[in-house]
């Protein structure tokens, strides 16, 4: 008994998000699909990662993620339009950042640390038009072909886990008994 509340994950939820302190391999998955409630086919696993400047890198995977095959197809295509966003970002910050640089330098008294500024600033312009011009229609043109997924991140040592699905994160918090 003690091997088992040992083994036991220390979870607590806040708000729509489950923060996992401690035994993440130890968590319990509903055995259905975490977007649409159906039979799970397929298992995903998250993989985190982050470096801190006291612990060093940490890495953490969350395991057995539950969907059906139809839900897992729609979170790859997800995926696969927020690469398409990152390259469309850089495609189009990079040259706005150059260009905001170079009218920079053609004022008196410009430095290297404003250039570096200015370069940052025209990624995070790309980075809003990638998702205005790439994102934003194709995910409402074509909604019905992409699902949110389970998500994590990692906050200091704990994994925050978001589930999108109240229905299916109401089963997940009663399995794990938070």
């Amino acid at each position: 008994m003690d091997n088992k509340l040992q083994k036991r994950p220390r979870l607590r939820q806040e708000r729509k998000n489950f923060i996992v302190e401690q035994n993440i391999d130890a968590i319990q998955w509903p055995p259905e699909c975490a977007v649409c409630g159906g039979r799970a086919e397929v298992t995903d696993s998250l993989k985190l990662e982050a470096t801190f400047k006291n612990l060093g890198k940490i890495r953490i995977e969350v395991p057995g993620i539950p969907y059906c095959q139809g839900c897992f197809s729609k979170i790859r295509r997800g995926k696969l339009l927020d690469r398409v966003r990152y390259i469309v970002a850089l495609v189009l910050g990079i040259p706005i950042g150059l260009l905001f640089v170079w009218m920079a330098t053609k004022q008196p008294g410009a430095t290297f640390v404003w250039c570096g500024l200015l370069l940052a600033m025209g990624l995070l312009i790309g980075y809003g038009l990638a998702w205005l011009i790439v994102k934003f229609p194709v995910k409402m043109l074509f909604r019905r072909y992409f699902v949110e997924p389970v998500d994590a991140w990692l906050v200091g040592t704990s994994v925050v886990i978001s589930i999108p699905n109240r229905g299916y994160a109401a089963k997940f918090a009663q399995l794990n008994m938070v």
